[in-house]
């Protein structure tokens, strides 16, 4: 009876450090709100996550141009389609992390969605078809305009709570300002607009301002994050709950 007392708990042990796991990694939503002074139409969102550019988590949906490579699916510059905002003169979207972007940050570039019709050090001759194939406008007759890298990093991540539910970027044409989680007055004054969709919600906040200087794109290939699915933990503890039952009822035998 000890032995399988035993066995129970090893068992139960194991499905809570599964279930552990799979919280620490579960995937992080957050909507993020850009300011369109510049009357972007429409407005590209390149967003990365940690300070290597190795996870692009923009929803692949709404991404033109995607390039299939041997390691993954590529979403190439100018990245995601951005939405009207629930604001007039904002846009918004919404991307998906791991956890690990408390420690490692994200990245941010808004552009106008002008994609490259040359080469570049990141993007390749299948990038450019894919580019020209998807029908967005391209160097080629039009310029490219976007913000600087705009740097959420651990500390401003701290500084909200160490929880993100939505970044707020205020842009004046030149400067970037950020605030993390509370909507910054540009934001609750702004005019209601009509026909969109798009909830906030208030926790610890967090602002910071830097100037936006002429960056190179980023187009590096981008990869998403693995994550422990909840439901195989629920079969877990299934498994061993049945387990323990049918090796109870060999021992009352």
């Amino acid at each position: 009876m000890r032995s399988l007392k035993k066995v129970a708990a090893v068992a139960l042990t194991a499905v809570m450090t599964m279930a552990m796991s799979a919280v620490a990694f579960a995937d992080q939503t957050i909507t993020f709100h850009f300011q369109n002074n510049k009357n972007w139409d429409p407005t590209g969102a390149w967003i990365y996550q940690g300070i290597a550019f190795t996870t692009n988590v923009t929803p692949a949906d709404k991404c033109a141009v995607v390039t299939q490579e041997e390691n993954g699916v590529k979403q190439v510059w100018p990245g995601a389609k951005m939405d009207n905002d629930t604001k007039e003169g904002w846009k918004s979207i919404q991307a998906t992390f791991t956890d690990s972007y408390t420690t490692d940050g994200m990245v941010l570039i808004f552009n106008n969605y002008v994609g490259d019709s040359e080469t570049n050090d990141t993007t390749t001759e299948t990038d450019i078809e894919n580019i020209k194939a998807s029908g967005i406008p391209t160097t080629a007759n039009a310029t490219k305009e976007q913000t600087g890298n705009v740097i959420v990093n651990k500390k401003l991540i701290e500084k909200a709570g160490g929880s993100v539910t939505d970044v707020y970027v205020e842009f004046d044409g030149s400067n970037t300002t950020v605030s993390l989680n509370e909507a910054p007055a540009a934001y609750t004054s702004a005019a209601d607009a009509a026909g969109a969709a798009t909830e906030t919600t208030t926790a610890a906040a967090a602002t910071t301002t830097k100037a936006a200087t002429g960056v190179k794109s980023a187009t590096s290939s981008p990869k998403t994050g693995d994550s422990v699915a909840v439901s195989v933990v629920l079969f877990g503890i299934a498994s061993a709950v049945a387990f323990v039952a049918a090796n109870k009822k060999k021992v009352e035998a």
